[in-house]
């Protein structure tokens, strides 16, 4: 018997993702890259700097890119666009969708999480799924500290999102 969790990853895998598309736009973090599938956005990195990149100006990699853009100019708190999470996990993706909750300007803690997805106990794992979050920024994982209010990691980097925290409105957070 499959559990649902290999029952998703697998219909993930099989599944037809023949509309990939890819765009990139400079942002106070550095190049911010992006992926886009039928289903939305499945893929956001900082690319090395040295790489100018293209920016797509076409289609859903448009409209990310434009609300990215819109995020980091001050004009845009909440992203609307499609995010494409049928590669992770059943808890990442509860952690991923309460994460996408937290409001700008607002934090919350690892613990706070795992309240909130029924496993309370469960702060590192939180921790460990929001690494493996595929879209950061759109699906906002820098807005979760640690309970004492340190920063913790983040899978583009401290100084990345101490940089988020402060263009939200966050000066006190220590690393």
């Amino acid at each position: 018997m499959q559990s649902a969790e290999f029952s998703r990853r697998a219909s993930f895998q099989q599944s037809e993702r023949k509309a990939l598309r890819y765009g990139s736009l400079q942002t106070p973090i550095g190049m911010v890259s992006v992926g886009v599938s039928d289903y939305g956005v499945y893929n956001l990195n900082v690319i090395d700097s040295n790489n100018t990149g293209s920016r797509v100006n076409h289609g859903f990699v448009k409209d990310v890119l434009d609300e990215l853009n819109e995020y980091f100019f001050g004009s845009r708190q909440h992203f609307t666009v499609a995010v494409d999470l049928r590669a992770v996990t059943d808890f990442t993706l509860r952690v991923l969708r309460m994460t996408q909750q937290i409001r700008f300007g607002e934090v919350l803690s690892y613990s706070d999480i795992a309240r909130e997805v029924g496993s309370p106990r469960a702060y590192r794992a939180v921790g460990r799924a929001l690494s493996r979050n595929p879209v950061p920024i759109v699906v906002p994982c820098h807005r979760v500290i640690s309970h004492r209010g340190y920063l913790g990691g983040f899978t583009l980097g401290k100084l990345s999102k101490s940089i988020l925290l402060q263009l939200e409105g966050h000066t006190k957070l220590t690393e």
